[in-house]
């Protein structure tokens, strides 16, 4: 089953058994509309606010009362249909920092023990003003009692992204299909949009990577006029939205014969990959995955050319934990979803990038994706 209004909930009565476990009065979620800053909300009520001027905090009291302040009224109505918030516990107010610390004196918390989830990225003079107007309360970063709980998704969690990803998976497909000499990167990009939105897709997750040539010799470069010409290789690097969960893949091809070098880039990228998976599993660390897949670049003499950490944690944001990089040593367990995506980037030679997910299970991984090797990658020209 995919993910629905009722494990919203749930998520939201396992954080309030946590905060009691810590000991909190109550606790601030703070949220602003753009990507990133409102995920924390969206998982605990089902509602986000979309537009950058809206930011607003979800109060979760002791007693297991909530109340939705924000900084303006027009978003409010949305919010009451998308979440399982009451109305009547939702209010607005031009001055959000001053209104929090006067529902927190009214509820006799002057000296109590806040929580504030998102405190690391709240707006200094955000901040500053919370602090002025609870001089003897004692605010504490609480985002670990959100993080912690999205870190390792529900088994309707994964099946929801499995479908992002096979949404996604089409409308790449759909660009390459598309390919012909003369095709811009900015004509492809708009055939893989519309086949995602089309498929049920909700939007797009990130600005999408469609690069042809050249541009495929950088780690990342956003669609241009740039056309494509025989011999070239091609990267789409995509992601959809799908019931607010995100799907996340790159795939890589060339436009008519590939030369030695093309080949040996691709191989090694695929064998990259292959290594990491068989090393993800529940125990070893984030670093020894991407360890796994370096050293197969590296012994291949591309090592200097693999510039980026090995993947990164999806779910209701395009990067989450965990990261899987070398330096970090975050033990792997059950339920962590991530990307696997290594990346040779060769100056005159070109590009290649295989994204795909995997989710750690009891015995070892799972992809999420279907592997971009069980696709053809040549593409003819014509």
């Amino acid at each position: 089953m995919l993910i629905g209004p009722e494990d919203f909930r749930l998520h939201f009565e396992q954080l309030h058994s946590a905060m009691e476990l810590k000991g909190f009065d109550v606790l601030m979620v703070y949220a602003q509309g753009t990507r990133g800053m409102y995920s924390n909300l969206l998982y605990l009520t089902g509602y986000y606010d979309f537009d950058p001027s809206l930011e607003c905090v979800l109060l979760i009291h002791a007693d297991g009362s909530v109340r939705l302040l924000a900084n303006s009224e027009w978003d409010l109505d949305r919010a009451s249909r998308t979440s399982w918030i009451d109305r009547r516990a939702m209010s607005a107010c031009a001055d959000l920092p001053a209104e929090l610390a006067q529902h927190c004196l009214t509820r006799g918390l002057a000296e109590g023990r806040i929580g504030v989830v998102g405190l690391e990225r709240l707006p200094l003079a955000f901040f500053r003003r919370l602090v002025s107007g609870l001089p003897h309360a004692d605010l504490v970063s609480a985002t670990s009692l959100v993080a912690d709980r999205r870190l390792l998704k529900s088994p309707r969690e994964i099946e929801t992204m499995r479908v992002a990803a096979e949404i996604t998976a089409t409308s790449i497909r759909a660009g390459m299909a598309c390919l012909r000499e003369g095709i811009s990167e900015l004509e492809t990009l708009a055939v893989c949009v519309r086949t995602m939105l089309e498929n049920r897709g909700d939007e797009l997750a990130f600005t999408p990577e469609v690069s042809f040539g050249l541009m495929t010799e950088v780690c990342a470069a956003p669609a241009s006029a740039n056309t494509l010409k025989q011999g070239d290789m091609v990267l789409i690097d995509l992601g959809c939205i799908f019931k607010h969960y995100v799907g996340d893949l790159s795939r890589t091809c060339v436009f008519g014969s590939p030369s030695r070098e093309q080949r040996t880039i691709r191989d090694v990228v695929v064998g990259a990959q292959s290594a990491a998976i068989v090393a993800a599993h529940p125990g070893t660390t984030s670093s020894e995955v991407d360890l796994a897949a370096r050293e197969v670049v590296r012994r291949a003499g591309f090592g200097e050319f693999f510039n980026h950490g090995l993947g990164h944690g999806l779910g209701l944001d395009h990067h989450e934990l965990p990261s899987i990089e070398s330096d970090d040593s975050t033990l792997l367990k059950p339920g962590m979803v991530f990307t696997v995506e290594p990346g040779i980037y060769v100056p005159g030679a070109g590009g290649a990038r295989i994204e795909d997910v995997i989710v750690i299970t009891e015995t070892g991984c799972e992809l999420i994706s279907q592997r971009a090797t069980d696709e053809p990658w040549i593409r003819p020209h014509s």
